[in-house]
């Protein structure tokens, strides 16, 4: 898929007024939709893929340029039990240890929010889950690929768990590709994310890259809500999907 350079071009701008922390319009992403990174930031960084909307704080990163990574919509194709899909996105760039053999980590740190739309959280829906995956590689002793990210509760700044992935080139190798916290009933509104990107090779022969870094939620019923959800059809709407 080739980017979409210009965020006002990318389809779908959805005007917002009254949702909660949203700016006057926000880039919509289908699943599969691509926006380049440094676009959606000079947009706003906002961004709402399905029921969930995602606000860029911050990109920092002084060896990966925003220019060159995507971001694109993910929405899983199976349902769980209450006809919920997970949610999320793709971040898609040549990640890399580049110049392998000095004492350089090249690193990117991202940070974000995750929130329920206010229509969606009004019936009931939480988010239950977070999940990171990547695929990256790594080769020669010593380098490694990994990204390492914590959750918090928006509303109340409450650490809720890490993630990390990661693949270290030692002998054996460690390798996590994956990886999920469940935080349980009754589910958060709004997640605070700090997502820290990291790649090294200590010698010349040595390599550590990634190409793909998939973050997806996945969402229940807040307790006493399954009967509002079927009410308003939400939940039929997304098992027929």
């Amino acid at each position: 898929m080739t980017p979409i350079r210009n965020a006002a071009s990318l389809a779908l701008v959805l005007a917002l007024a009254g949702a909660g922390s949203a700016s006057a319009s926000v880039v919509v992403l289908g699943n599969g939709d691509s926006i380049i990174l440094d676009d959606l930031i000079d947009a706003g960084g906002q961004f709402i893929v399905d029921d969930k909307l995602f606000t860029i704080d911050s990109w920092r990163s002084d060896v990966f340029n925003a220019g060159t990574i995507s971001i694109i919509g993910f929405i899983a194709l199976n349902p769980n039990e209450y006809g919920f899909r997970n949610i999320g996105f793709d971040i898609v760039g040549p990640f890399g240890d580049g110049t392998p053999g000095n004492t350089e980590v090249h690193e990117g740190n991202l940070q974000y929010t995750v929130e329920v739309l206010p229509q969606y959280y009004q019936q009931g829906v939480r988010i239950h889950d977070a999940r990171l995956t990547f695929n990256g590689s790594a080769g020669n002793p010593g380098s490694f690929a990994r990204v390492d990210e914590s959750l918090f509760d928006a509303d109340t700044n409450t650490y809720l768990g890490q993630l990390e992935v990661f693949y270290n080139a030692n002998t054996p190798p460690q390798i996590q590709m994956t990886d999920e916290v469940v935080f349980g009933l009754p589910g958060y509104r709004a997640l605070e994310v700090n997502k820290d990107l990291k790649f090294f090779s200590p010698t010349a022969e040595g390599f550590s890259t990634a190409s793909f870094i998939r973050q997806e939620f996945s969402q229940i019923p807040a307790p006493g809500a399954l009967a509002l959800l079927g009410a308003a059809g939400l939940v039929a709407r997304r098992r027929r999907r």
